[in-house]
């Protein structure tokens, strides 16, 4: 195995071909269902060479994975952690991420499919996820202690509230359309901000 070796441009750009085809199979059939040889068929080569991009299906689900947390996760969470006024934060952390939830509908199948794929890769992907969970946490309790949300509302739960709100628009929203999501994000961001008892 090669994938630490090569790191041409043409080695970079071939696999991310190959987890950009892996990855419509994945949201179409899913991880299961979705053989190696429906991936090197769709990527138009053989299993040789799609080991010598990855170890495993289990590896490129990872891959996958993690190139979305690189490319998507980290900017946004770079963005939110610059905002120190915390209502503020907690604003362009809803609508941001609401946006990019109505914006990329692979993030359904990593949210709610890859994440219960119990193997090796498990700990780090959550432990990539958590962190915007800890951030929504911190923000409550950021607001809880300059009197915006009350002492008493467990800030733990309130964050996974939260995103649990938002993650589960991709279980009803259409990507096909893409209609409306600009009053979508409004709404969110309302719903959000009166479920925790801030002005908005």
């Amino acid at each position: 195995m090669s994938q630490g070796k090569d790191v041409t441009p043409q080695y970079k750009k071939r696999k991310i071909e190959i987890m950009q085809k892996a990855m419509k199979l994945f949201m179409i059939k899913g991880f299961d269902a979705t053989s190696t040889n429906d991936i090197c068929r769709a990527a138009k080569m053989t299993k040789p060479s799609l080991y010598h991009y990855f170890n495993s299906k289990n590896h490129l689900l990872f891959s996958v994975h993690m190139h979305v947390i690189e490319t998507i996760l980290h900017p946004y969470l770079a963005e939110i952690e610059s905002i120190k006024e915390p209502q503020k934060r907690l604003d362009v952390m809803i609508r941001d991420f609401t946006k990019l939830v109505l914006s990329h509908p692979e993030l359904r199948f990593l949210l709610h499919e890859s994440l219960t794929v119990k193997d090796k890769y498990h700990g780090e992907i959550k432990k990539e996820w958590r962190h915007l969970y800890s951030l929504f946490r911190t923000t409550i309790s950021d607001l809880q202690s300059i009197g915006r949300v009350a002492k008493d509302l467990e800030s733990s739960w309130a964050a996974l509230l939260l995103l649990g709100m938002i993650t589960w628009m991709t279980f009803w929203f259409d990507y096909k359309t893409k209609e409306r999501i600009d009053e979508i994000v409004e709404l969110t961001v309302r719903m959000g901000f009166q479920s925790l008892g801030v002005p908005n």
